[in-house]
């Protein structure tokens, strides 16, 4: 549960309540097959909750199951579907965001296993304009172990084509 939210049925004057998120696909720049992660479960303005579960169709699975460092980009898209939750709610269009790194990820475990569900928290912990920090939290949805921790740094430009070419005329004058 975050900011107080329940995103499970709850009874409330005899009628049922849950919260409904739009599908990743509505929420990520991303296309599938990279769309990683299985849903948003919770979100506020502040912090999301998502979910994973390693099937037999995960990518980049291999036979003792997805590797650890595939884990980042779960974090990743994680927080991209917090952010264009937030551009749904105000009906802005998703945009992209560019992740720049972490000074340090944390991974308790090589590989997530086949039939393993991952909870990611990701809380946004600084900067509101181009630059922002998420602290991200992953565990095993049915112990709650902490299977990866970080903090993210992204980057999300006002207008990512404008920046794009301004890069690109940047590195075209020095090479």
């Amino acid at each position: 549960m975050i900011g107080g939210h329940e995103n499970f049925p709850t009874v409330k004057n005899k009628v049922m309540t849950v919260a409904v998120y739009p599908p990743l696909r509505q929420l990520l720049p991303h296309q599938p097959p990279m769309i990683l992660i299985d849903r948003l479960l919770e979100a506020n303005a502040r912090e999301s909750i998502c979910e994973v579960t390693i099937t037999p169709e995960s990518m980049f699975l291999e036979a003792v199951g997805v590797p650890a460092f595939v884990g980042f980009e779960y974090l990743a898209q994680s927080i991209a579907a917090h952010i264009g939750y937030q551009h749904y709610l105000a009906h802005e269009p998703i945009t992209v965001g560019l992740l720049m790194g972490t000074r340090r990820l944390e991974t308790a475990c090589q590989f997530f296993e086949l039939g393993q569900t991952l909870r990611i928290h990701v809380a946004h912990v600084w900067g509101t304009l181009e630059l922002r920090r998420f602290r991200c939290t992953m565990t095993a949805a049915s112990t709650g172990a902490v299977l990866q921790h970080a903090e993210l740094h992204i980057f999300k430009p006002n207008n990512v084509q404008s920046y794009l070419e301004e890069v690109g005329h940047d590195h075209a004058r020095t090479h």
